[in-house]
């Protein structure tokens, strides 16, 4: 090779070296855009929300509701209080259950016939507006081989005049299979992001949507990280710290190059904000497709994310061998 070629090798690989961090650098900025606007919608939002003084931005009547149908209806199994918390026309957007709270009741009766010790323990809660989102871990025991059944969800509830009139989640169906329960997938329909909340709750929500339009779609991005490098990590399987996150990200994008989000719904208190997403993609070289539904919560400290849990639907990332 003479020295003709190997200059224009070498100036190859530096232009896509400049190609690359204009890339890089183009997904900060656009994360900074973003983050510029939806401040813009937040404060309009909070305008038209101080019209209205009477407004629980924080969420906390709504967050009562949902506790009290925790405790009373699920934790004490009295079905027959389900009414008191819930609305008669409640949707349901789980795929495979019923709607309505006839609906609710036959679902209840089925899944404790087969579990009648099944019941939720709350580890997280969130609430926002109408909005009420939390972490709970089922258990319960088969009656007929006595064997426990665990298994994750991350809950999403709309409260309206008192009581929950809409559900949204992200279900480990993949603990119920072993069972024999085995409830389809499939898309639930996306709620808006609501600005009309405090300052600080706005401020949650546009640290989380930078985070997703620069580290999550690009995690090696040369722009600043909204993480904290000691992130505390409860997701099973990722190791501790904004490193274990970000190896988490490039094992899914060296398996999915086309790998893309679609944010469905989003919750913010002043501590924490949560998302609920869909991750989209195609296994390079097989091309099977990947889609998996999952929430994502976020404890934040002086602006950052200091603490990580997540709910994800392992059916969809088992055969991959994912975590």
């Amino acid at each position: 090779m003479n020295d003709d070629e190997k200059n224009g090798k070498k100036d190859g690989k530096r232009v896509k070296k400049k190609s690359k961090l204009r890339r890089l650098l183009l997904v900060g900025v656009v994360g900074v855009l973003l983050a510029v606007f939806t401040w813009g919608n937040a404060n309009a939002a909070q305008d038209g929300a101080a019209r209205y003084p009477g407004t629980d931005t924080r969420g906390e009547a709504s967050k009562r509701v949902v506790l009290g149908f925790y405790q009373e209806v699920l934790g004490k199994q009295r079905l027959d209080r389900a009414g008191e918390f819930m609305r008669e026309d409640y949707i349901q957007h789980s795929p495979g259950l019923k709607q309505g709270l006839a609906g609710y009741h036959e679902d209840y009766k089925l899944f404790h016939s087969v579990f009648p010790d099944l019941a939720g323990t709350i580890h997280q809660i969130v609430p926002q507006g109408d909005k009420v989102m939390l972490l709970a871990t089922f258990k319960g025991h088969h009656v007929q081989s006595g064997k426990e059944l665990v298994f994750e969800t991350a809950e999403l509830y709309r409260v309206q005049d008192g009581k929950i009139a809409e559900h949204w989640d992200a279900v480990d169906y993949a603990a119920m299979q072993a069972f024999g329960v085995n409830l389809p997938g499939g898309d639930q329909p996306s709620t808006r992001t609501d600005w009309s909340g405090t300052p600080q709750q706005r401020r949650n929500l546009v640290t989380l949507l930078y985070t997703v339009n620069t580290f999550y779609r690009q995690p090696q991005a040369p722009v600043p990280s909204a993480i904290a490098p000691d992130l505390i990590q409860h997701q099973a399987g990722l190791e501790p710290g904004l490193r274990g996150l970000a190896d988490n990200l490039r094992s899914y994008r060296e398996r999915f190059p086309d790998l893309t989000f679609e944010v469905k719904h989003t919750v913010a208190s002043d501590g924490q904000v949560v998302v609920f997403w869909v991750w989209h993609g195609h296994e390079k070289g097989t091309g099977k497709e990947l889609r998996l539904n999952r929430a994502d919560i976020f404890r934040v400290e002086g602006g950052r994310f200091v603490e990580h849990w997540s709910r994800l639907d392992y059916r969809a990332v088992n055969p991959f061998g994912l975590k």
